[in-house]
């Protein structure tokens, strides 16, 4: 449905729904009760064409992409995340560490040419500090001045700060005088501190997260955001947990875009000791629709094919979506949690996506510049 044809109210069929519609129509702002009726409606199609139209009004037709490498620098963590397949501890046969040269070298292979955003995030290694990173982005702003460094959850700035012996202001001045651009928004999970205490031991605090990226984006340091669901959580958890987003961007406006991200159910603590199933479609269009109204601060929201599949990603252009992330290339971390998806998909691919689902593909850089 790229274009809403009927009056809004038309595609509901869940009467309760009407209210939130008239709210939507004028702009008004949802509230927490608004949002767990989202959540409970049977009515998707009705949720999607509300979500749909906020994205029209947006971004009409336009959906974005960029090419993007991912890397992670370490799987060595000390913190222990009960959903994460990624993780190794030192000793283990798969635990590595990559040098600033060996980054380099694998971003001058010739399946990266063209690519424009580098995004990395890895786990909590102790022997990593302040001049490692350094060093790391000087390399490869040296050999790669137009990639765009994209790095960190705002956990693992924290954690690096700390183990360095730095504040974080510190530490993030630094890494910004070294080549850091941007932040992507992992590490959130869901910020209720009971949820946490099950599922993330050792990043209990969401505080945390909330207080680094307010920090980045008081120092002109964008960021995404990001909420995990699929798990042990609740629909009151995951409204509670969009409203303090949208609470900070009141705030911060250095919010960029929102990324659903949907729990991987293979090789993980949380899913052996668990009854979690799969998300199903239904669960994962409702997700970008509910974004999509609630979030009504943040620019973007994107449907993350590598976790949702890339079928999914295009409906969900149609619930609110007006961003399907990037090419993605060599993704690890949901990948080794159960993602059957490609290792990376080509722009000319994406652009296919796009196309067929009625919508203007538009490739972008980090900050939403489009070429």
């Amino acid at each position: 449905m790229p274009g809403l044809n009927l009056p809004l109210h038309r595609y509901l069929t869940d009467a309760r729904l009407l209210p939130i519609c008239e709210k939507v129509l004028k702009g008004q702002r949802l509230s927490f009760e608004d949002g767990l009726l989202l959540y409970e409606t049977p009515d998707l199609t009705g949720l999607g064409a509300m979500a749909h139209h906020v994205r029209l009004q947006k971004h009409g037709l336009k959906a974005y992409y960029v090419v993007s490498r991912r890397l992670s620098y370490t799987n060595i963590c000390y913190t222990h995340c009960q959903f994460c397949a990624f993780q190794a501890k030192p000793g283990d046969p798969r635990a590595y560490v990559l040098s600033a040269e060996d980054i380099v070298r694998e971003l001058e292979k010739p399946e990266n040419l063209g690519v424009r955003e580098l995004h990395m995030v890895a786990g909590h290694y102790p022997k990593l500090k302040i001049d490692y990173f350094e060093n790391l982005f000087r390399s490869v702003k040296a050999r790669f001045p137009e990639i765009h460094l994209k790095v960190f959850t705002m956990v693992e700035m924290d954690y690096y700060a700390r183990v360095s012996g730095i504040s974080v202001e510190e530490f993030l001045d630094r890494c910004v005088a070294a080549g850091l651009e941007s932040c992507p928004g992992g590490g959130a999970e869901i910020f209720d501190e009971g949820i946490r205490e099950q599922i993330c031991i050792g990043k209990k605090e969401a505080d945390v997260w909330l207080r680094v990226a307010e920090l980045c984006h008081r120092k002109g340091i964008p960021t995404n955001c990001t909420m995990l669901y699929g798990h042990i959580e609740e629909p009151k958890h995951r409204v509670d947990h969009l409203l303090r987003l949208r609470e900070l961007q009141d705030r911060t406006h250095g919010f960029l875009a929102y990324i659903p991200l949907a729990y991987q159910i293979e090789d993980n603590e949380l899913s052996r000791t668990h009854v979690i199933h799969e998300t199903t479609g239904t669960q994962d269009l409702r997700e970008v629709a509910v974004a999509r109204l609630l979030l009504d601060n943040v620019p973007h929201i994107k449907a993350y094919w590598v976790m949702i599949t890339e079928g999914l990603a295009q409906i969900g252009l149609n619930y609110g979506a007006n961003d399907l992330d990037g090419t993605v290339i060599e993704e690890e971390i949901a990948h080794l949690a159960g993602a059957t998806t490609p290792q990376g998909l080509s722009k000319g691919h994406l652009e296919r996506l796009i196309l067929e689902a009625g919508f203007e593909p538009l490739e972008r850089d980090n900050l939403y510049n489009t070429y």
